[in-house]
């Protein structure tokens, strides 16, 4: 075999490293919210408002997805992408009230995308009424929310490079007031009462046995009268609950309902 020139050593170390460079797609996609800064924590039924730009994105991507767990907003789209660079949304405007959309690379892609996402923070507490007695259940997932999640895809489909992902947390205020409250009353038989009846559901009972324990007498309550308390808020629950409470449950349904964009 004859020995390779300098040149055409150069000549083919230079394709290779071309074709490897052509070949491997970018590390990971960069998201740069560049309105403001987006916090850690957000209250249940917030309206979050933000514009994102996506960047690096490899060259063989022919498929951004992009998801959020912010819910659509009657007044305005989830998704408004105001510089596409290359892209269009698959779907059409019908889906830029989806969670999950994806945008699809024209003839020359560019390498950013910016977005607009105007949504609502999932509302955790749903209130119903079972016997005549009202029942507030909060979902007991608060962590790991997503603003956005955006990853590129090839032309099968397959993950290119590192997604980009912000998570928040949710509060749901109520809980954290009556947690508040909770911790100062010394009593412990009838702070577990108290918190037993919230964890049911029961969270008006809770409430008003809450502020009787709040009061001077909290310290010489007993167990005894503790649960005598509780079974008389139950009652009373039972009692004024039918008429009373499909009432409430209808105004904070309708009001989760507008949350929800009416979904």
């Amino acid at each position: 075999m004859l020995p390779m020139n300098h040149t055409a050593a150069c000549m083919y170390f230079g394709i290779i490293i071309s074709i490897f460079l052509i070949c491997m797609p970018s590390a990971a996609l960069h998201a740069e919210i560049i309105n403001k800064s987006l916090t850690d924590s957000q209250t249940e039924g917030d309206v979050v408002e933000y514009i994102i730009q996506f960047s690096d994105i490899p060259k063989q991507t022919r498929i951004l997805e992009i998801a959020t767990d912010l819910t659509p907003v009657p007044e305005k789209n989830l998704w408004e992408i105001t510089k596409p660079d290359g892209f269009k949304v698959s779907g059409g405007e019908e889906s830029l009230n989806d969670r999950n959309i994806e945008l699809e690379t024209l003839n020359s892609p560019g390498d950013s995308v910016t977005a607009k996402i105007y949504g609502r923070v999932p509302v955790l507490t749903t209130v119903e009424v079972v016997n005549g007695v009202v029942v507030t259940k909060v979902n007991t997932r608060k962590t790991g929310y997503t603003y956005y999640h955006i990853q590129a895809l090839d032309e099968n489909r397959d993950i290119l490079g590192t997604a980009a992902t912000e998570t928040f947390s949710i509060v749901v205020p109520d809980d954290e007031q009556f947690s508040a409250r909770l911790e100062k009353v010394s009593n412990a038989d009838l702070r577990r009462q108290i918190n037993s009846l919230y964890d049911k559901g029961l969270k008006d009972e809770a409430n008003e046995l809450l502020k009787y324990a709040e009061s001077p007498k909290d310290s010489t309550v007993s167990l005894l009268a503790a649960i005598i308390i509780g079974v008389f808020m139950l009652i009373a629950g039972f009692a004024g609950g039918t008429v009373f409470g499909q009432i409430r449950a209808k105004n904070i349904q309708d009001f989760q309902d507008e949350y929800k964009g009416g979904k």
